[in-house]
């Protein structure tokens, strides 16, 4: 509801029902899965959507498979995701769930506002990106915005970060969040062997990434694509 719209209304009562307070009711819940692993946040997320009657948290998740399994098997109109999940992170969950083709909106949740969570979620085609300490002023709207299949529902702060990434040239932007942690990892000086068992792949296939990173970024070596990480403030 917004700000200023019940000013001079009556207070409802169960005999007395207000016209507004009517359509309110008619309206099925928009259903909500909150997957967040903090529990002291998933508590205060939670909430402040039961503050509205037109919100139901249908369940709740700690961790990415948990995340997936729910939305599969409860079909929610809206999943509120965390970015940030032990298991699978919340990029992973949204891949997953596009690919299996589960329809469902999904709202991120993030503590953080980097580019390339930001740009990796949009390419899973998310709905709805906020910052948590933003949250709180927007999360309601959000959901709601979400459900109806509005457009654009991010925190302030990551507008902001979308309207620089938009003036800057596509090329540097298109790398995806595997390809900016490998990056990173070389601009710390971890060798191929390192990064592959970090992330549990071959050393061929952490060479092959890298390849395809200078080739997205115009360069002919490593040393330069560090040089512009670390220019763009990637690492």
């Amino acid at each position: 509801m917004r700000a200023g719209e019940m000013e001079n209304k009556p207070t409802a009562s169960h005999d007395q029902t207000t016209p507004w307070r009517l359509r309110e009711m008619d309206l099925a819940p928009t259903r909500v899965v909150l997957a967040e692993d903090h529990e002291r946040v998933r508590q205060g997320i939670r909430a402040l959507l039961e503050k509205t009657p037109d919100i139901e948290v249908v369940a709740e998740a700690s961790n990415g498979l948990d995340a997936i399994h729910l939305t599969e098997e409860l079909r929610p109109d809206v999943l509120l995701l965390d970015v940030e999940m032990p298991g699978l992170n919340g990029i992973e969950v949204a891949r997953r769930l596009k690919e299996a083709g589960v329809e469902v909106r999904i709202l991120v949740l993030s503590a953080y506002d980097d580019q390339e969570y930001i740009l990796e979620l949009l390419d899973h085609e998310v709905s709805g990106y906020l910052i948590k300490g933003e949250a709180p002023d927007h999360i309601v709207d959000a959901v709601r915005g979400v459900a109806r299949r509005e457009e654009g529902w991010v925190s302030p702060q990551v507008a902001m970060k979308l309207e620089k990434i938009k003036r800057r040239p596509g090329e540097r932007n298109t790398l995806t969040y595997r390809e900016l942690e490998i990056l990173r990892w070389v601009v710390e000086e971890k060798s191929d062997d390192e990064i592959a068992s970090s992330l549990g792949v071959e050393p061929a296939t952490v060479s092959e990434q890298m390849e395809q990173v200078m080739r997205k970024l115009g360069t002919s070596s490593r040393e330069e694509a560090i040089d512009i990480a670390k220019r763009e403030g990637w690492a």
